[in-house]
C-alpha cells in the first residue's frame, strides 16, 4: 500500500474540549474509534461481514501519544 487511507475526517467542537480549552481524551479514542471502522470496512471487515463469519472487533490495548493539543475549531484527519 503506497498510500495512506483517510478514515477521518473532522473538526474539535468547543464542548469537545476540557476546562484548559484542549480536546478531551475521551473524543479522541472516538474519534480513533470512527476511524478504526472505516479502515475495517476498506479492507472489506464490515460489520456485516464480521457478523457473517461470527467474528469481531474488539480494542483490547490502547496507546495514546499527543503530539500537541487540539482546540475549538481544529481540523482532525485520521
Amino acid at each position: 500500500m503506497s498510500e495512506l487511507i483517510l478514515t477521518y475526517r473532522g473538526v474539535v467542537y468547543p464542548w469537545q474540549c476540557d476546562h484548559m480549552g484542549h480536546m478531551n481524551v475521551m473524543w479522541y479514542v472516538g474519534k480513533f474509534d470512527e476511524a478504526t471502522w472505516q479502515l475495517l470496512g476498506a479492507l472489506g471487515l464490515t460489520p456485516a461481514y464480521l457478523r457473517a463469519q461470527n467474528r469481531a472487533a474488539v480494542a483490547a490495548d490502547q496507546h495514546i501519544t499527543y503530539k500537541r493539543e487540539l482546540v475549538a475549531g481544529d481540523a482532525v484527519s485520521v
